[in-house]
């Protein structure tokens, strides 16, 4: 009776509270270009020039006589009007995108309409995942089908916390505890209602810690090494001032969380030794190289930075010069005084102002003209990649102390919710080969991410009235960067595959679910969104078979350590650079409801068009899409798997068709024409780019074989090099 009524006022929200808009058309005989999802109203139709051009409450649609443009609206940064005909659109995700118009007239009616559109959200229901999950759950009422639970997470997801607990084999007797202390969000709004900490600390001293930590964001411990008890702990930084305060209790906890791991059950015993107190990597974006390998070498003894065993590290990610001007704010970092059984180190990893102007000057060099001659150092200029080092050396530093000394790391930064959980995921999935699963990544993206409140909300600027651009940074963005090289690093490491991780770049914006919506796990509850929005986890499944990695093995490396430094990271093209995104095969395993009656196992298996990046979730995978033939760019295949993904790509091609989401960008039919271009203004061809950027790694062939190591990579300098000719060559004619 419950589940009926329930459903009853899911069709009375959906046919009530999210009415369908009446559609209008610049020319009576224009239709709309694409089919539309459930819940989403096409409100203009209308031509550019050369196009017809169609926006929606979810999506921007400009279909050109040979390409297509296909984005969510949410995933649109800023519009604005140049060369009096034309638009501007720049993405979050790095695109540019570019429309023609015949009249000035008709290009300011479509920026208004566009700047409306894109708004951040006056309240949270105008975001188009409830307007989604709501027609959805109205669809299969009608249908007296029980798809509900297609919308949801899996058990692996809703249950994580306590999954992991007893995963982990976290001493649950002696050495920790699990602290309600935050239940119902009444300590710390931003952190999870269940928290592990040591066994003896109480719930008053907890209290008293969190009145000194920023925004009461107290040190809990969130990994447990399964072979030695080393675990990872995060908070926000201590209040220290210009005062100088100490809080004993804070200290207490701190020093309890090593000796916790010692009196765990599982832990190893090791004689606890003097370092030095505390270490500046504040210009850890010019560390040399051989200083780095240095400080993580097996050696021991005070000038190593991986000292002995449980003598807690606190990694913060900050420059010192950084943590000390925080005390003028009420910030600060920890006193070498009162942290004599721990190590301070301070990783200068830069704020989100640096980070978001970095990024924006990488997007500025995706959009230009790239000059053969000097792009490499424009791309340097940018920082990016230096960025994405440091915050891979940081992870690394970390597991170094975690894996090989044993030792109990604490992370922060200033309030913890944006390099804090970089580091830390990073760490986890380095350290854990479950994370490296399909379903262990959702558990680490939730547990890291959102209980634990990365603002999401703010840094994707989708959260109610959002309008403060200070507050906006790809942070997750940057994070996925970094999972994107050590799967490069390590191609048989992970279950996904990069597609996966494109797709997830994408919907952490489209607000197409409601996964990463607002700023933590309290503000998702106030607003009922597990309720009232499909979760990104039901397209991402693990049965999904559109993103499992073929080369993935379960018996590949437990613990890895990639290397970090800058000559071994390459920029995602296909993310950053247009026509270069990897996708999804061109069956129904894309949509995160299923075809009634068939079963997601045994669907078959497609190729990777590039084009198609935004998939009509229940419609447009319909396996009469043409793919096409794409070149694998990843020299560490082999010529066998070649083969036999030239025979994929034969089997899978099918009679053309239109495909209603083709693509965040162009589609691969032909060039488009001006009012098409994206990111590349003359439409570069795609084979230049990966030309000049194969440039950059020509020198060190040698190491990345040495990297990938195996009997696969035996002769992979030789096609590397024939690859880099055949490219020569298409390029010449």
């Amino acid at each position: 009776q419950d589940e009926e009524t329930q459903h009853s006022l899911e069709c009375i929200q959906a046919n009530q509270i999210f009415p369908r808009k009446q559609l209008i058309r610049e020319d009576e005989n224009l239709q709309v270009p694409f089919i539309e999802l459930h819940g989403e109203s096409t409100e203009y139709v209308g031509r550019a020039e050369d196009a017809i051009i169609a926006l929606s409450n979810y999506r921007l649609h400009i279909k050109f006589k040979e390409s297509v443009v296909n984005v969510p609206l949410q995933l649109i940064e800023s519009v604005e009007c140049r060369d009096i005909f034309q638009l501007h659109l720049t993405c979050k995700d790095c695109k540019v995108i570019r429309c023609q118009f015949s009249t000035f007239e008709q290009c300011q009616d479509w920026l208004k309409r566009l700047n409306n559109a894109i708004r951040p959200p006056s309240k949270i229901e105008d975001l188009f995942s409830f307007a989604y999950h709501a027609w959805c759950m109205e669809v299969y009422a009608s249908e007296k089908e029980q798809h509900g639970d297609l919308c949801r997470p899996g058990e692996h997801v809703t249950s994580r916390f306590k999954n992991e607990v007893e995963r982990m084999g976290f001493d649950m007797n002696n050495a920790w505890r699990i602290s309600n202390i935050n239940e119902k969000y009444k300590l710390c709004g931003s952190y999870p209602q269940e928290i592990i900490v040591p066994a003896w600390i109480t719930d008053k001293e907890l209290e008293s810690v969190a009145s000194f930590r920023s925004w009461k964001r107290i040190p809990a411990v969130v990994y447990r090494h399964q072979s030695n008890g080393a675990v990872i702990s995060r908070c926000g930084q201590p209040e220290v001032s210009w005062w100088g305060w100490r809080n004993a209790d804070d200290e207490h906890l701190v020093q309890s969380v090593a000796k916790a791991c010692a009196s765990d059950s599982r832990s190893n015993s090791n004689k606890l030794m003097n370092g030095n107190c505390s270490r500046d990597f504040s210009n850890g974006g010019d560390l040399s190289d051989a200083e780095f390998d240095s400080s993580i070498s097996n050696a021991s003894g005070a000038e190593s930075l991986a000292i002995q065993p449980q003598k807690l590290l606190i990694l913060d990610a900050r420059s010192y010069a950084a943590a000390v001007a925080n005390r003028a704010k009420g910030g600060g970092c920890e006193c070498p005084e009162s942290s004599i059984t721990c190590e301070v180190v301070f990783m200068g990893m830069a704020n989100i102002h640096s980070i978001r102007k970095s990024f924006q000057s990488l997007r500025l060099l995706c959009t230009q003209m790239p000059d053969p001659g000097n792009w490499l150092s424009a791309l340097e200029s940018t920082k990016w990649l230096q960025h994405l080092s440091v915050l891979l050396k940081s992870a690394l530093l970390v597991v170094h102390a975690v894996d090989r000394d044993q030792r109990p790391v604490l992370v922060h930064c200033s309030d913890g919710w944006d390099r804090t959980p970089q580091i830390v995921a990073l760490a986890k999935l380095l350290l854990d080969p479950y994370y490296r699963t399909t379903e262990g990544f959702q558990v680490l993206v939730e547990t890291e991410w959102l209980d634990f409140g990365h603002k999401f909300a703010d840094r994707c600027g989708h959260g109610e009235n959002s309008d403060d651009l200070n507050e906006r940074c790809p942070v997750f963005l940057q994070w996925l960067d970094c999972v994107h090289q050590l799967q490069r690093q390590f191609p048989c490491s992970f279950e996904f595959n990069e597609a996966f991780l494109v797709k997830l770049v994408q919907h952490t914006y489209s607000c197409l679910f409601g996964t990463f919506l607002c700023n933590n796990a309290k503000e998702r509850g106030e607003k009922h969104t597990q309720e009232r929005t499909c979760s990104v986890w039901s397209l991402l499944r693990a049965a999904n078979k559109a993103f499992k990695n073929l080369l993935y093995s379960s018996q590949s490396e437990s613990v890895l350590y990639p290397v970090c430094h800058v000559r071994n990271l390459m920029l995602w093209s296909a993310v950053y650079l247009p026509c270069s995104s990897p996708s999804t095969p061109a069956d129904d395993t894309c949509a995160p409801y299923p075809v009634p009656g068939s079963s997601p196992e045994d669907q078959p298996l497609g190729r990777l068009p590039k084009t198609r990046s935004f998939d009509n979730l229940t419609t447009a995978c319909d396996s009469s899409v043409p793919t096409a033939n794409r070149r694998s760019s990843d020299p560490s295949l082999n010529e066998k798997w070649q083969e036999h993904r030239r025979s994929l790509e034969l089997s899978s091609l099918g009679p053309p068709g239109d495909d209603p989401f083709e693509g965040d960008s162009l589609s691969r039919q032909g060039r488009a024409p001006l009012g098409a271009e994206l990111s590349v203004a003359a439409g570069v061809a795609e084979g230049q780019m990966e030309n000049i950027l194969q440039e950059a790694t020509k020198d060190d062939v040698g190491l990345e074989e040495h990297l990938r190591g195996g009997p696969e990579t035996a002769g992979k300098g030789d096609e590397v090099a024939l690859d880099k000719e055949k490219r020569a060559d298409s390029l010449c004619g």
